[in-house]
């Protein structure tokens, strides 16, 4: 009797196939900032058909869309886990996918990333050409929008300055080069410059919000 329970035993655990290996993938949250910095978090965990955490086990990550990951391959620790961080610059819904060397089929979670809300600048009206020691004509007005595109009331400060490398003239120094916007708008009606160039364009800034560009004028 015990030799045939031996056998019995022993053809059992040699009809056996590779351990069956059960992998999951999580995220610490469903969303983020397409900011290029904040991350989400994703563990993927690896454990037997019996519920054992299973460690030294290579987990390969991948994402779609303009999202990148910190790296694309982990080794499971004590706990059974490989960890991998996602970001993006692009507001966008993507899909990061683990899986094992060993397995055909992966397993998946969807993470959305949104735009910042960052308001940012627009000149709604760009000087034309304009002779040296007279103001700059039409005013130049520049308004604060929010990262829609949308009107806002700020009451920020905006600076402008000839934009660096456009030309080589600048602004005189009894301009007014900075004006504090009302319902979101701005208007420069003290700029002149007292040096002749071609191609000059405006930069407005305020803050942290997106820069703006005019279109080119001559001062003649």
């Amino acid at each position: 009797m015990r030799t045939l329970r031996f056998a019995a035993v022993f053809l059992a655990l040699s009809a056996c196939g590779p351990e069956v290996l059960v992998l999951s993938l999580k995220s610490d949250r469903a969303s983020a900032t397409a900011n290029g910095t904040d991350a989400v978090a994703l563990t993927a965990t690896v454990k037997s058909s019996t519920g054992t955490a299973k460690s030294g086990v290579t987990v390969h990550f991948s994402t779609s869309g303009s999202s990148v990951l910190s790296q694309a391959s982990g080794v499971t620790d004590v706990k059974g886990e490989a960890t991998t961080t996602l970001t993006s610059t692009a507001g966008e819904s993507v899909v990061v996918h683990a899986v094992l060397a060993s397995a055909a089929t992966d397993v998946s979670v969807p993470v959305t990333f949104t735009a910042p809300n960052v308001n940012r600048l627009r000149f709604t009206t760009s000087p034309g050409n304009t002779s040296v020691g007279n103001l700059l004509r039409p005013v130049p007005v520049v308004v604060i929008e929010d990262a829609s595109g949308n009107a806002t009331t700020s009451t920020a400060t905006i600076a402008v300055s000839i934009t660096t490398g456009s030309c080589a003239a600048a602004l005189d120094a009894s301009s007014l080069l900075s004006v504090a916007a009302t319902s979101g708008s701005a208007s420069f009606y003290g700029l002149k410059s007292s040096t002749a160039a071609t191609g000059c364009t405006l930069t407005a800034t305020s803050g942290s919000f997106t820069a703006a560009t005019s279109t080119a004028f001559n001062l003649q």
